[in-house]
């Protein structure tokens, strides 16, 4: 079993005075302040990057017309624009984030993307918190995929710990189509993350280890909403 003490390390490392503070926005903006002030350049990832899991994605986004993809807690991740930009059906991909700078970041790397493969695909990034995505302005039913790299990690590492992550899982499966999936990718162990899951009211959870290389095991975790195959 890989202990959380891992993640937290490692975030810690990267993120300085996250640890602890990780459900607040003002700490990542700070975060990625720093980054920009140091010159850091390019895409920021926590655990991989969109290539690990490119071959994944595309089974999950089959279905009638346009595929909605959104991506919770996306940083200045390049998993949902490379996901536009490279899917060869047309989808639409929703970038939340509670942190203004994360946005900015990402938005300023958008600017040079190329565009994307599907004439038809858009992008789009929103500001909101994904414990409360109907505050947000997102409606039941309004996506096929929900994808989250190491939001539900982070939360579950915040003081409100299991509570504000199960949270996050219910209003994922909200805003899921019947037949629609969530993707969670974690280092966390399935002996850990497969029982936090269930406690908060989700079953038939599908575990996959991703073969990334490093010393950490990276899995990804699939849930369907269910109600049919997502369309």
């Amino acid at each position: 079993m890989v202990p959380r003490e891992g993640v937290a390390r490692r975030l810690c490392s990267a993120a300085g005075d996250l640890l602890g503070a990780m459900e607040q926005p003002g700490a990542w903006d700070r975060f990625y302040a720093r980054r920009e002030r140091a010159g850091a350049a390019g895409h920021f990832e926590w655990f991989f990057g969109y290539e690990a899991v490119a071959g994944l994605l595309p089974p999950l986004l089959r279905g009638p017309g346009v595929a909605r993809v959104l991506d919770v807690g996306c940083g200045t991740s390049a998993l949902g624009p490379a996901l536009y930009r490279c899917c060869p059906r047309p989808v639409h991909v929703c970038c939340l984030d509670a942190a203004p700078a994360a946005l900015a970041a990402l938005g300023r790397l958008l600017r040079s993307a190329p565009p994307p493969r599907h004439p038809d695909s858009r992008l789009r990034l929103c500001l909101g918190d994904a414990t409360d995505l109907a505050g947000s302005g997102f409606a039941p039913a309004s996506f096929r995929l929900v994808l989250d790299k190491g939001t539900c990690d982070a939360l579950l590492r915040c003081p409100a710990g299991p509570g504000r992550a199960g949270r996050l899982v219910a209003e994922c499966l909200r805003v899921l189509q019947p037949g629609g999936r969530l993707l969670q990718f974690s280092d966390e162990d399935p002996d850990a993350r497969v029982p936090f899951l269930e406690r908060v009211g989700v079953a038939g959870v599908t575990v996959q280890e991703l073969g990334v290389p490093g010393v950490v095991p990276y899995f990804a975790y699939t849930v369907e909403k269910p109600g049919g195959r997502g369309g």
